[in-house]
């Protein structure tokens, strides 16, 4: 109910197209203390193995129903392949995140990573939005959207999709 109360106050305050991104592991996908080293060896069915939180998903279902936006997913991977996994993952358990809006940086360090996401959401900015909204589990990702996108981004913890 939180995150849904907000999203309506922004939704009140500003006038033209929003766009809201959502980070993948630990906001939809859970992120288990220890698997990163499957994820730096590229073992098969890392992300197809993945636990969905459904309290967060549930949530975004809400407020993808709810408001006029168009929601994004904003992920990293460090192979192809998991973006691949990562899509079927998605398609089954978030088959409301339309593929076109599926979109994925693939960095080799998880330092690069939060830049390329940024940029990201920049490039989708210039298509004609006025607003970002973006959903992540770190605190870093977060703060640097505050210092590259200004008043174009509002950031959301993880934590505020759960009540």
């Amino acid at each position: 109910m939180f995150f849904e109360n907000e999203i309506k106050k922004i939704s009140e305050r500003t006038n033209g197209r929003i766009a809201i991104f959502v980070d993948m592991d630990g906001v939809v996908a859970d992120y288990r203390f220890g698997e990163g080293q499957n994820i730096v060896d590229n073992v098969e069915g890392t992300y197809l193995k993945k636990r969905a939180i459904k309290t967060t998903i549930k949530t975004l279902k809400k407020v993808n129903d709810m408001f006029d936006y168009d929601m994004f997913i904003l992920s990293s991977c460090r192979f192809d392949s998991q973006v691949e996994e990562k899509r079927v993952w998605l398609e089954k358990h978030m088959p409301f995140i339309k593929p076109e809006n599926q979109l994925f940086v693939l960095s080799d360090t998880f330092e690069d990573r939060k830049m390329l996401k940024i940029n990201k959401i920049k490039q989708v900015l210039n298509r004609g939005y006025i607003k970002a909204i973006m959903v992540d589990d770190t605190h870093d990702i977060l703060f640097l959207a505050i210092n590259e996108l200004k008043d174009k981004v509002v950031p959301f913890h993880v934590i505020a999709l759960i009540d």
